[in-house]
């Protein structure tokens, strides 16, 4: 399968460098999970959603998370208190990208932590994550897919991610896609 984020060079969304290093984190999750990424409905939560995100971890992890990608630009994980997880990519151009993908803090009592990411038709890549003394979140993201074990420990990769709001909403310029191909995710 080709890597969406690669189909990416013609609309400018993102320089090289930064393509090259969110497609090889990100897109193994998104190119082989899913005929469709489809915006997931707003509905009640069930009761177990409600008590994962009182548990003070998923507190902790509630927000907007940057890590930089570019000398201009930023990969930007919104975490829900509703267990939604929004991917704004990286875009030089007014509207930015987002993907929608639901989120488990799997377990707490590992070192590191355990999360778990699905897609709306409910494929599910496992990987690790950790606050650093410094409050940064560290994701293991790279080789991360549907179906994959678990890592065990984080990778020269790893991203690291800054908090920077407490907002969970969808900013402004970005917008929701949706595709029946898991190839043409985002515009050529």
């Amino acid at each position: 399968m080709r890597n969406p984020i690669l189909n990416l060079h013609s609309s400018g969304a993102v320089p090289i460098f930064g393509k090259l290093l969110v497609s090889s984190l990100i897109l193994g999750l998104i190119a082989t999970v899913s005929t469709n990424l489809e915006i997931l409905p707003s509905v009640a939560q069930p009761t177990a959603q409600t008590k994962q995100a009182a548990n003070p971890i998923n507190k902790k992890l509630v927000g907007s998370w940057q890590s930089r990608v570019s000398s201009t630009q930023n990969l930007t994980f919104i975490f829900g208190p509703d267990g939604k997880l929004f991917i704004v990519l990286p875009s030089s151009s007014e509207k930015a990208q987002a993907l929608q993908l639901r989120y488990r803090v799997a377990s707490t009592s590992t070192k590191p932590m355990h999360l778990d990411l699905t897609t709306s038709n409910n494929k599910t890549a496992q990987t690790i994550f950790e606050f650093t003394p410094n409050g940064q979140l560290r994701m293991e993201l790279q080789g991360i897919e549907a179906g994959k074990p678990r890592p065990g420990t984080f990778g020269k990769g790893a991203m690291v991610f800054n908090k920077v709001s407490n907002n969970t909403n969808l900013p402004p310029n970005a917008q929701l896609r949706q595709t029946n191909n898991p190839n043409n995710v985002m515009p050529r």
